[in-house]
C-alpha cells in the first residue's frame, strides 16, 4: 500500500504543473490615480473613469486599474510668471510624492496650464504634459473644444507619455492619439493609436 502510494506520488511529479501567470509577468499593468483639482468635480472624475476603463483596455496591451482621489486645491504658488495659468512643472511635482512605474497619478484640472517657456513666449499654453521619470502628469480641458468627449484622449495621450515614456507619434499620424497637437486643441479625429505606435508601445 506504501509503496503503490510513493510510485503514484512519484508519476505525478512527473506530470506538467499548471502555470500560474503574475499579471506582472505577462502584461503592462498600473493603477491611474485621478487627482481633481479645485472644482474639477467627482462627477467629472467619475465620468473620466468610466471613459478610461472603456478605452483603455481597446487601445493597449495590458491591465489598469482607475482610482479617484479627493480634491485637492490649486495653490496660488503653482502659478506661472503671467499669473494666468498654471505650470504643468509645479502640479507635477505636487503629484510625484507617492507616484513610481506601477502607480500613475495624472492631475484634472479646468484651469489654463502651461509650460514655463516655449517658442520663446512665456507660460506657453498647453492640454497636457508629463515627466515620465515622475510617474506623474496633468492635463486640463481649458482648451478643449469637445470637453466630455475629447478629454479621455488628452489622458489617454499623457498616460502613454508617463507610463511608456513613449514620444509623439513619429508617423505624424492624422488620427493617432499620440499625433503632436501643435497647438491645436482638437482632438475629434483622434479615436486609437496608428498602427506603428500599436507595434512600438
Amino acid at each position: 500500500m506504501v509503496l503503490g502510494c510513493i510510485i503514484v506520488y512519484f508519476l505525478y511529479g512527473l506530470l506538467p504543473k499548471q502555470q500560474s501567470f503574475n499579471i506582472g509577468e505577462c502584461c503592462y499593468h498600473a493603477t491611474i490615480y485621478l487627482q481633481p483639482y479645485d472644482n474639477f468635480t467627482q462627477k467629472e472624475a467619475k465620468s473620466l473613469k468610466v471613459d478610461l476603463d472603456n478605452h483603455l483596455g481597446e487601445i493597449l496591451d495590458g491591465a489598469f486599474t482607475v482610482e479617484i482621489l479627493p480634491n485637492k486645491t490649486l495653490s496660488d504658488s503653482f502659478l506661472g510668471e503671467t499669473k494666468k495659468k498654471y505650470r504643468v512643472d509645479k502640479l507635477i511635482d505636487d503629484l510625484k510624492g507617492n507616484a513610481d512605474k506601477h502607480n500613475i497619478y495624472i492631475g484634472l484640472t479646468h484651469r489654463d496650464i502651461c509650460r514655463e517657456l516655449k517658442n520663446g513666449v512665456v507660460d506657453w499654453g498647453v492640454l497636457g504634459s508629463s515627466i515620465s521619470a515622475y510617474h506623474a502628469c496633468v492635463v486640463s480641458d481649458h482648451r478643449l473644444k469637445h470637453k466630455r468627449r475629447d478629454l479621455w484622449k488628452v489622458a489617454t495621450h499623457e498616460f502613454i507619455h508617463t507610463f511608456y515614456d513613449y514620444p509623439h507619434c513619429p508617423k505624424d499620424s492624422t488620427h493617432c492619439i499620440m499625433k503632436d497637437a501643435k497647438g491645436h486643441a482638437d482632438f475629434s479625429n483622434k479615436h486609437d493609436l496608428c498602427g506603428y505606435c500599436k507595434d512600438n508601445i
